[in-house]
């Protein structure tokens, strides 16, 4: 779905773009004083399989940005990994910042719903077969040994730089799989030259998409 389903000037989408950017950052000031917030509650966790899905909506600026020009509850989203040695599941995804290198990394699936990262979450899984979504989880995988940097440029066209979206989309792509059914939404090329990216909803409003369980 994109982003206007009517046809509009330059202009005015980078326009749009550009308020809800300043009205966000207006708001970042409250997350400081925001109250203390219980975990996302996960459910389900029996029936995950490698390969499925995650998404959350986080607190800061950048998050309240996607959801604005993506018309969705969701700003991000990671692909899961169940880590045998550990015996628990863990979310391979591409972030910025966090205090922290800006690789695509793994992380327990705890942490990437921790409190002060996620207010609200959802699991999601493409219609595929188990052992094409655990091959594509290899390629998540391999990004993370190789320590592949985020892409704060955001651009489709280089895969030597990831973001959250990217990453979970090329890695079904590598078996055949768009999972976004070429969906894409229009960015002002001020914040990406290519003109468009993929955002969360492009992923859930997918042909591909088998169904999507919101965590209570």
């Amino acid at each position: 779905m994109l982003l206007h389903s009517v046809q509009v000037t330059k202009s005015y989408i980078e326009s749009r773009f550009v308020a809800a950017l300043f009205v966000s950052i207006c708001l970042i000031g409250l997350a400081g004083c925001r109250p203390v917030h219980s975990p996302v509650s996960l459910s389900g966790m029996d029936e995950w399989r490698e390969g499925d899905l995650v998404l959350r909506c986080g607190w800061g600026a950048e998050s309240r940005l996607v959801v604005y020009q993506g018309h969705s509850p969701f700003s991000h989203i990671g692909i899961l990994h169940f880590d045998s040695v550990s015996g628990q599941w863990n979310v391979i995804h591409a972030v910025p910042g966090e205090d922290e290198p800006e690789y695509v990394k793994e992380e327990p699936v705890e942490r990437f719903f921790a409190p002060e990262r996620a207010k609200i979450g959802a699991w999601l899984r493409v219609n595929c077969t188990d052992s094409v979504a655990k091959v594509a989880t290899h390629y998540a995988l391999r990004n993370v040994n190789e320590k592949v940097l985020f892409d704060n440029e955001y651009l489709l066209e280089d895969s030597t730089q990831l973001y959250c979206t990217e990453l979970v989309w090329r890695a079904f792509l590598t078996q055949g799989i768009d999972i976004t059914s070429g969906r894409r939404h229009e960015v002002p090329t001020i914040f990406c030259k290519e003109g468009e990216a993929i955002f969360p909803n492009d992923i859930e409003m997918s042909e591909h998409t088998l169904f999507v369980k919101h965590f209570n």
